[in-house]
């Protein structure tokens, strides 16, 4: 009986612990539930970045600008607007005619961690989710937006070389 005991209050305080994972953002640590640490870490790194809400799920949103495209950071996660949990990067063309999956698995064959798909609308969407959970270092974030940046300008290529559409951001 006493084993069962301790093996209960061992996962109560386990479950605990874990729920209390997501209020916690350490100081120098990039988190989706402290938007603003994400919008500093943005700055620090030479990007533009303002903070608002998304037009759909009311969750925070973070407009910004690279490589001469505008893209959202949109949260995910959250628990009634606030203390999210991951973020997406998202940088949507509008239908242009040349919008295919087969374009986007052109893409996707190549690329490790940025995703391209088209949706039923026909938007071309360039996708990167990343889970905040715990917090990010400062360091590893930097890496994070740099190689967004950099995919981005991949993309550009990837364009020029392929049907190019239109910014919808």
């Amino acid at each position: 009986m006493l084993r069962y005991m301790l093996v209960l209050a061992a996962c109560m305080i386990g479950t605990n612990a874990w729920a209390l994972d997501k209020d916690v953002c350490a100081a120098g640590m990039v988190c989706a539930s402290k938007p603003q640490t994400i919008v500093d870490a943005l700055q620090a790194a030479g990007f533009r970045a303002t903070l608002s809400k998304s037009d759909t799920t009311g969750n925070p949103k973070i407009e910004s600008a690279a490589n001469g495209y505008k893209f959202g950071i949109y949260f995910y996660g959250c628990e009634k607007n606030v203390q999210c949990d991951a973020i997406q990067f998202l940088l949507s063309f509008q239908d242009d005619g040349t919008h295919t999956p087969e374009l986007a698995n052109k893409w996707n064959k190549d690329k490790r961690f940025i995703q391209m798909s088209v949706d039923d609308d026909r938007m071309l969407d360039l996708s990167y989710d990343l889970t905040t959970m715990g917090g990010l270092p400062a360091r590893n974030f930097a890496d994070v937006i740099e190689w967004w940046a950099a995919m981005m300008g991949e993309a550009g290529r990837f364009f020029k070389e392929n049907p190019a559409p239109k910014s919808s951001n």
